[in-house]
């Protein structure tokens, strides 16, 4: 008995000798904590909330580039109608100009003033009742010329203040479309920058959640070791089990949920899409931007939500992200800049961002500011 437990003695002095000599994975200045990760991964929920802000901007200012370019079109057709007008006012004039012009060569070539020959015309009256007749007629002529000619000048004018308004709407028009050009590179090349950050962050938590994996290992180990010398130290005669506690913690109770078929057969939809690439302004398989998707699933099952997600964000009724169930809209932000469907069991589908796909990703209520129920 003696010899057995002298034999345990010295196993387990070797075991603990080797476990200290091991190299450790960093010494006590370098070691990472779990407040270390928790900070680099707050950072990159940062990064991440950033990225998909610009990604939503991004489809807003497409959605408006349409509607701009719409609008061009419209004024580019009036202001093709109003010079066609113009034109066509001219001609009028002109004519008219034409047939007065000749009206006063035929008087001038007989030598006379128009208003010598109305004057003779007058004069030559028979009777009184002959003079008025006259008079009126040579007014009515004089009036309709003066009246024709001033009304089509009038016209002509009038066309011409009308094009030069729609060319300066034009004009303000094109400087819209060029200032949202420009927004849209900026808040394109913003975004690249924070994707880069982004990446680092990655790296950075991938490194961090590794080395803090090893410290533990090394712990546990030597934990280990000392049980073992101390089981042995006692004759090596009883045996412990170690058992780990794993603490689940879950920020909402999903025990109540209850998945109706018309929610299954959006969720079903959705999931089809899995893997798609994320579109700036999306809204068909071959690539979605985070609305596209909600969207484009829920028109498969009669329900048309509005475009973007401040939008959707409105429809439906309004509640709080603890109380979602399968099938309602969850959003981020406050008017929304992400949208995605919640599936149940603390997930929810969504296309997360430029350079991602659709995915299933972890729901968590206190990362988003509202849902909406659109389903009946």
């Amino acid at each position: 008995m003696i010899k057995k437990y002298f034999k345990y003695t010295i196993t387990a002095a070797i075991l603990a000798t080797t476990i200290q000599a091991t190299p450790t994975f960093a010494s006590p200045d370098t070691s990472v904590t779990q407040g270390q990760i928790d900070n680099t991964q707050e950072q990159i929920d940062t990064f991440e909330t950033r990225v998909q802000q610009l990604d939503d901007r991004i489809s807003v200012a497409m959605e408006k580039s349409e509607k701009l370019n719409d609008q061009i079109k419209t004024q580019q057709g009036k202001i093709v109608e109003t010079e066609a007008d113009i034109e066509e006012a001219k001609k009028s004039l002109d004519a008219h100009k034409e047939v007065y012009s000749e009206r006063l060569k035929s008087i001038q070539a007989e030598g006379k003033q128009s208003i010598v020959t109305y004057a003779e015309l007058l004069l030559s009256s028979n009777n009184l009742s002959e003079f008025f007749t006259r008079f009126t007629a040579i007014s009515n002529i004089m009036e309709s010329d003066t009246a024709l000619l001033n009304g089509l000048n009038e016209k002509e004018q009038a066309l011409k203040d009308a094009e030069e308004k729609l060319r300066t709407e034009y004009n303000q028009l094109k400087k819209s479309q060029n200032e949202l050009a420009s927004e849209q590179k900026n808040i394109q090349a913003n975004k690249v920058e924070i994707e880069k950050e982004l990446a680092v962050a990655k790296t950075t938590l991938q490194n961090q959640q590794n080395q803090l994996a090893q410290q533990k290992a090394q712990e546990e180990a030597r934990r280990q070791a000392q049980l073992a010398q101390q089981r042995l130290a006692q004759q090596a005669q009883r045996q412990s089990v170690v058992k780990k506690s794993t603490k689940t913690t879950k920020s909402f109770d999903l025990s109540n949920e209850s998945t109706s078929a018309t929610a299954s057969s959006v969720i079903a939809i959705a999931e089809r899409y899995l893997g798609v690439p994320y579109v700036w302004g999306g809204t068909t398989p071959s690539g979605f931007d985070c609305s596209g998707l909600t969207s484009y699933v829920f028109r498969q099952v009669g329900i048309n939500l509005p475009r973007v997600s401040r939008d959707q964000q409105n429809f439906g009724k309004r509640i709080s992200p603890s109380d979602v169930q399968p099938g309602d809209l969850v959003f981020r932000g406050s008017p929304a800049y992400h949208v995605g469907i919640y599936i149940g069991g603390g997930q929810y589908i969504h296309a997360p961002q430029t350079g991602d796909v659709v995915k299933i990703s972890t729901y968590n209520p206190a990362k988003f500011t509202s849902a909406a129920r659109v389903l009946p």
